[in-house]
Formats: structure tokens, sequence, C-alpha cells
């Protein structure tokens, strides 16, 4: 298709784009009530879910997630994702960041809940990975949320169960 084409009426249309059938489309808000995101924070996120970005590109973005600290962008990334694959790849960038996400310890244990094995595997990576956590009430709160998990990868809560119990230790 030449340019010329594409700016005929009709030749693009903005809507597809957000056609779930078709495409993968990932939408973060700049601005959500009190948290207020720079556009360069989202570009950088969305291009860590680029399956082709190289290990150097993909070290320098993470290397910024970090720096800028953008917990609580990928949290509320995790929670708007709309597929699974999406927020199994936003749980992981969670872990590779290095961020300290030890505030959201218990978001990642219920994430870790989630039937879908890629998507528990990597909340439980999360979680595994947020080592300060010594709180007993905390992590009693934890074990509860494990307890009533009904459709969630059974080895993957089991070993869940098993770190959280060594950090009463």
């Amino acid at each position: 298709m030449v340019i010329k084409e594409l700016l005929d009426d009709g030749a693009f249309k903005p809507e597809k784009l957000f056609d779930k059938e078709n495409y993968n489309t990932l939408t973060i808000a700049l601005n959500n009530g009190k948290e207020q995101y720079k556009e360069k924070d989202i570009d950088v996120l969305i291009g860590l879910l680029d399956p082709n970005l190289d290990r150097e590109e993909k070290e320098e973005r993470l290397a910024y997630v970090k720096d800028h600290k953008l917990h609580h962008l990928l949290i509320k990334s995790v929670v708007e994702a709309e597929n699974d694959e999406d927020r199994a790849k936003l749980l992981c960038i969670c872990w590779e960041s290095g961020l300290d996400f030890m505030e959201h310890f218990l978001f990642f244990v219920e994430q870790a809940c989630d039937p879908n094995f890629q998507v528990a595997l990597e909340a439980y990576t999360a979680a595994e990975n947020i080592e300060n956590v010594r709180d007993e009430a905390i992590l009693t709160k934890a074990l509860l949320i494990i307890e009533d998990c009904k459709n969630g990868q059974t080895q993957i809560l089991e070993d869940l169960k098993s770190n959280i119990l060594s950090r009463r230790i």
C-alpha cells in the first residue's frame, strides 16, 4: 500500500487498532486521578512487550523502569491488561526490573492464583523475589489468599506457600 492510498478516505480506520479479534492493544491512561504518567514512561513499558526487542535494548528499558521507579505504572498495567499474554509479560517485567515491590507483595500472591500457567508463574516469581516481607500479618493473609484459590496452578501455589512459610523462620 502506498502512502497516497493510506491517506485516502476510509483506507485507514483507527478503530481497527482496538479490535480485540485482530489486534493485541494495551492502553494505559497518561492521567489516572492522582497518578500522572509521562508519555515516555508508557512508551518504554509498551516497548518492553515487543517480542523482537534485542537484549541490549531490553536491559536499557528495564534500567529506565527501575531508575524512574515505575512501580505503580506496572501494577496499573497488569490490572488493566486485557489478555493473559500481556499480563504475564508485564508481571515478568516487574521482577526483571529489580524494583522493590514489597508494598505489593499480596498483589503478586493474588496474581499467582490465576488459572493461566504463565501468569501464575510470573506472579510467583515476582512474589518470590520480594525478599523483605516478614510481617506476620501479611504472611498470614498471603497464606489465606492461597488457601482460597480454587482454579490456580497447584504446583505453583504449593511452591509459593512453601516460600511464604520459610519467611516465618
